[in-house]
């Protein structure tokens, strides 16, 4: 059959012959049931139910329904006619409905694959334009039978039980599918949905199981996905039904949902918004696009490069001679190496008064990578977001630097305290998303951050802290008409040249993947020779830390970064050491604990008040321990509640700084012999009697008291 055939009007298909005997066939019957003999009446219905004569009969039907009906009418009216006569009309109207079904399927083109209209055909004006998908590809879609899409939207075509046809709309907005991928992640497939917004087209990567799932299709409401709660069933049919008929005509990719190192199976590289650098020999056409989580898709913009090498080392150049500001750059450059370290996350805070360059070096940061901006689009971001959205952002990122400015613009102090924390385990918490439950954030990778404050000032964990390197002072120095020139200079520079460095880097690693373990080796042994400079656990711990950057920047300036005018690394031991004499916590505690108990003397039995009886007057909120009232007393007992109470106040975690207080001896330890084969253990509370009734308290040492703490803060 070819298209001219399928393209005729249902008048033009019906024979003259064919509607001629459909009638003579009702004549036939007339004549023959007006006959008296009964055997002439049977003879006559039997010829009228043979299959040929319906179809005769159904066929004058649809080119002459009013004669068809007036004849039936005057057989009905014959005596005893009247139940057969019925039960042909009932079949007729079936016949003749299921003619113009089958007719209007010829006519929107669903009997066979040639007859299906194309994507771009439907579209027409209304197509989306190049930068979103090729004119040419929207041509080789086809759409699926029963269905009809314009610019105004789709459309279900369906036949009503007369015959007739009908339209139901389904989507408000032309939706479509263009490309399907599969994440080597995540092992998820997804689809590539183009759609228009009220604001123009849009495409993005979509979960399978959330375009065939109305429950899931529904949430995608939130980012103009035209659909609502009474059409998702049938948007989702529309979907399943684009796919169904397109499948072989999609583009097949590998995607990857984050950014950073990709090592599943043969696909290994670095993937970067714009490029994926593949490390997998012999495999160099291996091809990985970045589709990032719903809601998300706006940060890449900002992690694209843009200018010229050159004019970013002229900035480089200006910054020489500011020696803190060449830490923000190292910092930055040595994210995608604590992967090949095996070395942990940390983070880089900048930090001290205002207008002294904290958030240039930040700029300076986020210039390897991509837009250093105060505005999106950008690679350094605010604090003045959310911990989830910092959480996302993170596990984004994976293996790239995470930027944030200003500390004191958080919503909450607490905010700056758990992002740290979260950000120093690697690993975010689970929760739900908009396309079901979303996979666990993971990284390994470097933060920088800026604050008036340090940002160790917001928590007390001493792990976390063991995890920030906190710069302070002025990054672009204390000659402000100097330091102000130089930062114009060197903000305007990058402002239009950056995201070159970290590709030269990332090409650098790639390219030396055969020498990885003797750069593991080089730099557990840097990271050697740092420890054997700490003076305390914190400092030994950021021994791998200064290891990093010290590497790195040896790398980097390999790569063709001047060098600075002073050793960064020396600037950044002299800070380890301020930070190890500046944030010794136990010590820190202790004197505040002095201090509070020598403010609060009369809450001690022994230095309590008396009344004008001389009877013991108990304080107003209650016993704090009990301290000699005399110049040779031995220790300071205090109760534990009352000593946690202190402690909290201050920041501090109650347990953590006792135990460091028992290791140095400033709490008198009592040996305690167990009931298990007289086993001595030691306590590090002892019991002391309060206004007659025993308690059991912690005692601190005169002699740590003495040694650590000015004597002028304790009145005797």
């Amino acid at each position: 059959m070819n298209d001219e055939e399928l393209t005729e009007s249902p008048q033009s298909e019906e024979k003259p012959d064919t509607v001629s005997s459909g009638l003579d066939l009702l004549r036939v019957l007339q004549n023959q049931l007006a006959s008296t003999e009964k055997s002439n009446h049977l003879a006559a219905w039997g010829a009228i139910q043979r299959a040929e004569a319906l179809s005769d009969i159904a066929d004058a039907w649809v080119t002459d329904e009013a004669q068809v009906s007036s004849m039936l009418a005057v057989i009905e009216m014959t005596p005893g006619q009247v139940t057969r006569t019925r039960a042909l009309r009932a079949a007729l109207k079936r016949l003749v409905v299921e003619k113009k079904r089958a007719t209007l399927d010829r006519v929107i083109g669903v009997v066979q694959d040639s007859t299906l209209i194309s994507l771009g055909t439907a579209l027409g004006a209304g197509a989306p334009p190049p930068s979103i998908v090729e004119p040419g590809h929207l041509d080789s879609f086809k759409v699926p039978r029963g269905f009809a899409i314009d610019s105004t939207g789709v459309f279900k075509m369906s036949v009503l039980a007369d015959g007739s046809s009908t339209s139901t709309r389904v989507a408000t907005a032309p939706i479509f599918i263009v490309g399907r991928t599969h994440d080597v992640l995540l092992g998820t497939a997804k689809r590539i949905l183009v759609w228009r917004t009220p604001a123009g087209w849009t495409m993005r990567a979509v979960d399978r199981g959330v375009c065939l799932n109305s429950q899931k299709l529904i949430g995608l409401a939130d980012i103009e996905v035209p659909v609502t709660s009474n059409t998702a069933a049938a948007l989702v049919e529309w979907l399943g039904e684009f796919e169904a008929e397109n499948m072989h005509r999609f583009n097949a990719s590998q995607a990857a949902s984050r950014m950073g190192w990709i090592n599943q199976g043969a696909v290994k590289g670095f993937l970067l918004p714009e490029v994926f650098y593949t490390m997998s020999a012999g495999l160099e056409d291996v091809g990985v696009e970045l589709t990032p989580p719903l809601g998300m898709e706006s940060v890449l913009e900002g992690w694209k490069p843009a200018g010229t090498w050159e004019e970013w080392i002229e900035a480089m150049e200006v910054m020489k001679p500011f020696t803190p500001m060449w830490l923000a750059l190292y910092a930055s450059a040595a994210a995608p190496f604590l992967e090949i370290f095996g070395a942990p996350s940390f983070v880089v805070d900048f930090n001290g008064e205002t207008s002294s360059g904290k958030t240039t070096a930040l700029r300076v940061g986020a210039s390897v990578w991509g837009r250093p901006s105060d505005n999106t689009p950008t690679a350094m971001y605010s604090w003045d977001s959310t911990k989830v959205f910092i959480e996302r952002l993170c596990g984004l990122l994976c293996n790239l630097p995470v930027i944030l400015d200003e500390t004191k613009r958080a919503k909450d102090p607490k905010v700056v305290r758990d992002v740290i924390y979260d950000f120093a385990n690697g690993q975010g918490r689970g929760r739900g998303s908009p396309d079901g439950t979303r996979q666990t954030a993971s990284w390994r990778t470097i933060m920088l951050t800026s604050g008036e404050s340090a940002a160790t000032s917001f928590s007390q964990d001493g792990g976390t802290r063991a995890r920030v390197l906190s710069l302070m002072g002025k990054p672009m120095g204390t000659d402000m008409s100097a330091g102000g020139t130089a930062a114009e200079e060197l903000t305007m520079l990058i402002a239009h040249n950056y995201g070159h460095l970290g590709r030269k880097i990332v090409a650098y690693i790639i390219s030396i993947a055969d020498q990885h373990d003797e750069l593991r080796r080089v730099w557990k042994e840097t990271k050697d020779q740092y420890a054997a400079f700490a003076k305390t656990a914190v400092s030994r711990r950021h021994a791998g830390n200064l290891a990093t950057l010290h590497l790195v920047s040896t790398i980097i300036h390999h790569l063709g970064v001047p060098t600075p005018d002073e050793d960064p690394m020396a600037f950044a031991m002299e800070a380890l050491h301020r930070l190890e004499v500046e944030r010794d916590r136990p010590h820190a505690a202790f004197i505040e604990t002095v201090s509070w108990c020598s403010a609060n003397q009369s809450r001690f039995w022994g230095r309590h008040e008396r009344d004008r009886e001389g009877t013991p007057r108990v304080p107003m909120r209650g016993w704090a321990g009990a301290w000699e009232n005399s110049d040779d007393w031995k220790h300071i007992s205090i109760l534990p509640s009352v000593l946690r109470e202190v402690i909290e106040a201050q920041g501090f975690q109650i347990d953590e700084i006792v135990d460091r207080w028992t290791e140095r001896g400033w709490i008198v330890s009592t040996e305690r012999t167990g009931a298990a084969e007289g086993k001595v253990s030691r306590s590090r509370t002892t019991v002391s009697r309060i206004n007659g009734a025993p308690m059991r308290v912690y005692q601190i040492s005169r002699t740590a008291v003495e040694n650590h703490v000015l004597d002028s803060t304790i009145e005797t």
